[in-house]
């Protein structure tokens, strides 16, 4: 700002410590008051560095006006400022402008908007009776203690998640090992059951050996301490007597009738096993008990 003239008086009261920023926006709430619809394009909108010499765009039926404010407390607006919103008035297409500063405009400024009459200027002191009594800013100090006070509360809030995620996650991780727990203790249950019914299983297949082999034992003894029987002759069917002839009938009268009778033969008394055939027995029955055990499983 070298070369340009410094303001007659200097002001220091709420205006001139609210920053261009908030002043945009004071200045777009004034206008959608006042029944214009705002377009706010300013850098102080959305962070842009670059605005095109333009803050606020007003429409309100046929008209269309380009506000362009300066926040200047220290230094006169000079007549350049008129005829660069001019060009752009005339490049828009709009119907008319308004320049505003917060403090003042030179003399040349206020004589080439009277030129051109299409541009209006408003100065300080205009715009405070404009926007009437404004809130006092926050101090330096207050707004680094607000700053202050935001980050701690943003911390407290991020460390409140983060121990809500932790016990989130813990509570997951315990229900998770109980699930794992009982699983593993419902397969060691179905484990110990198949273990014992095999077991089960194991004890009846030998008991059911066992019986086989002593069925098997008994049976060989008792082929061997019992003979065969001898077939008699009272066990042969015998034709059935034939009448004697006439001419014998004398003959067989005078005959001893016990000559006549059938003889029957019993069988003999079983006799006593030798001590080979014992021995064979007991063999016999060893071989056996050999096979059970080969053929049993252990327990």
């Amino acid at each position: 700002m070298q070369g340009l003239k410094n303001v007659r008086r200097r002001r220091d009261d709420a205006m001139t410590r609210v920053d261009w920023a908030e002043l945009e926006r004071l200045l777009a709430a004034y206008y959608r008051g006042q029944g214009w619809t705002v377009e706010h394009c300013g850098t102080g909108s959305g962070g842009s560095r670059f605005d095109g010499g333009v803050d606020l765009k007003l429409r309100r039926q046929h008209d269309y006006v380009l506000v362009q404010c300066k926040h200047w407390n220290a230094k006169q607006v000079p007549h350049n400022a008129v005829h660069e919103l001019l060009g752009i008035m005339v490049n828009e297409g709009a119907t008319g402008a308004i320049l505003i500063s917060s403090g003042e405009f030179t003399r040349a400024a206020q004589d080439a908007a009277d030129r051109q009459g299409h541009v209006r200027l408003i100065d300080g002191d205009a715009l405070r009776e404009m926007l009437g009594p404004i809130a006092e800013p926050p101090s330096a100090a207050a707004r680094g203690a607000q700053r202050d006070a935001v980050r701690s509360l943003a911390s407290n809030v991020g460390e409140r998640m983060l121990s809500a995620a932790e016990d989130r996650i813990r509570g997951e991780a315990s229900r998770a090992g109980k699930r794992v727990g009982s699983r593993m203790m419902s397969r060691a249950g179905n484990a110990a059951l198949i273990w014992a019914l095999s077991k089960i299983a194991m004890a009846l297949l030998m008991f059911f050996s066992l019986w086989l082999g002593l069925r098997l034992v008994v049976g060989t003894m008792q082929s061997i301490a019992t003979p065969a029987p001898k077939t008699t002759r009272s066990a042969v069917a015998l034709p059935a007597p034939q009448p004697p002839p006439q001419g014998y009938v004398a003959q067989a009268a005078g005959m001893n009738d016990d000559r006549y009778a059938p003889r029957v033969e019993t069988a003999p008394a079983p006799r006593a096993l030798t001590a080979a055939e014992i021995r064979e027995a007991q063999r016999r029955a060893d071989e056996a008990i050999k096979v059970i055990e080969k053929t049993t499983p252990e327990m």
